[in-house]
């Protein structure tokens, strides 16, 4: 027995400074971090982050909404596609299911365009604020919106 003991130290130990910590769940630190550290801490990596979005020109959801927004209030109707308005109907459903009124969605689409699109581009269009209507043979008269 004493021979199977020696042998167990000396051929089978185990180098603890070697092996992974088996610890799934470590104690908290000695002390809890103040509420003011943490939200530090917070603001610190919260501009880490954005900073490497400027870096990077990395343009968050809100920008790329904002652009797609701005695609189409600036097109003709005519000018969209099938998938085009396939899109705005999808857009719409979601934020009807999200519980947005379409009709007002309509309307802030359609003050959106009255502020960004030339007078002349949607002229006879219902805001009233227009010169005389520049349209195409054949174009469509009403947009989605």
């Amino acid at each position: 027995m004493a021979q199977i003991d020696e042998t167990l130290r000396t051929e089978f130990w185990r180098d603890h400074d070697g092996r992974p910590d088996p610890k799934a769940f470590r104690p908290r630190s000695t002390g809890r971090v103040p509420p003011s550290v943490v939200r530090a801490q917070t603001r610190l990596r919260t501009a880490a982050w954005r900073n490497r979005k400027d870096r990077s020109r990395s343009p968050d959801s809100h920008q790329i909404g904002l652009s797609m927004v701005k695609a189409l209030i600036t097109s003709r109707l005519s000018e969209l596609t099938w998938t085009d308005r396939d899109l705005v109907a999808r857009m719409l459903l979601d934020l009807r299911s999200r519980g947005f009124s379409i009709e007002e969605t309509k309307q802030v689409l359609r003050r959106m365009r009255t502020r960004y699109v030339d007078p002349g581009d949607r002229a006879d269009q219902p805001d009233h604020s227009c010169g005389p209507k520049i349209r195409f043979k054949g174009e469509e008269d009403r947009l989605p919106f």
